[in-house]
C-alpha cells in the first residue's frame, strides 16, 4: 500500500482543531501550536541582517542547523506517536515510505507543496516545493535574494534522513547535510532541498 497523503493530511487537520487552553495542540506524540510564519520570519532574517554581511553564511547554517535538530526530534516524536502508529504505519511497506509519511505531515502544517523527487537510499534525497513561507516572505519584504532562504525546510530535509539512516535516535543528528540549490527567493521557479551524506571526517 502506497502513502495515502491525503488521508494523513486530512487526519492533521481535523486533529489540529483539538486545543489546550493556551493553543497548544496535542498532536502526533509533539506539541504543537499555531505560529504566525510572519513573526518566524521576522525573526530568522532579523538574525541574519544583525550578524552582518561578513557572518551571513555563519548566519544561515545556524538556522539551518537549528532547524535541523528541531526537525529531528519532531519528527521521531511523530513516528513514535499512536496516531502514526494507528495511521500511517500500516501504509509502510519499506523504509523509505517513512518519507512520504513525513512529507505529508510537513504539507499538513502547512510547510508548502513538498515532493521527494529523487532518493538514493542511505546516501542522497531531493525534495522539491512549489512554494514555501520562508522564500514568500522574503521575496516581500526584501526582493529577490542571492542565496536561498528556505532554511527550516533545508534542515528538514536532513533531518528525514538522519532519522531514517542515522544512528539510532538521538546519535544519528546531523549525519546527513542539505543544501538549496534553488528557491524562489532567487527568482528560481521552485525551491529544492537535496541532502547528502556528511563525509566522514
Amino acid at each position: 500500500m502506497a502513502i495515502d497523503g491525503k488521508k494523513i493530511i486530512h487526519a492533521v487537520m481535523e486533529g489540529s482543531r483539538i486545543r489546550e487552553s493556551k493553543g497548544i495542540i496535542p498532536l502526533f506524540g509533539v506539541y504543537l501550536s499555531v505560529f504566525s510564519v510572519h513573526y518566524y520570519n521576522l525573526l530568522s532574517f532579523d538574525f541574519e541582517r544583525r550578524l552582518g554581511p561578513d557572518r551571513k553564511e555563519e548566519a544561515a547554517s545556524l538556522l539551518v542547523e537549528a532547524a535541523q535538530e528541531c526537525g529531528y526530534a519532531t519528527f521521531q516524536g511523530i513516528r513514535n506517536s499512536f496516531e502514526w502508529a494507528e495511521l500511517v504505519a500500516p501504509m509502510i511497506e519499506t523504509r523509505e515510505d517513512q518519507i512520504d509519511g513525513f512529507l505529508a505531515v510537513a504539507v499538513a502544517f502547512g510547510w508548502g507543496q513538498l515532493t521527494m523527487t529523487e532518493l538514493v537510499p542511505g546516501e542522497k534525497m531531493v525534495i522539491e516545493a512549489d512554494e514555501t513561507y520562508e522564500a514568500t516572505g522574503f521575496l516581500e519584504r526584501f526582493g529577490t535574494a542571492q542565496t536561498g532562504k528556505c532554511y527550516m525546510l533545508r534542515g528538514v530535509a536532513g533531518a528525514f534522513m538522519d532519522l531514517l539512516y542515522g544512528q539510532d535516535y538521538p546519535d544519528g543528528c546531523f549525519t546527513f547535510q542539505a543544501e538549496e540549490p534553488y528557491c524562489r527567493a532567487k527568482g528560481d521557479g521552485h525551491c529544492a532541498f537535496v541532502a547528502r551524506k556528511k563525509p566522514s571526517d
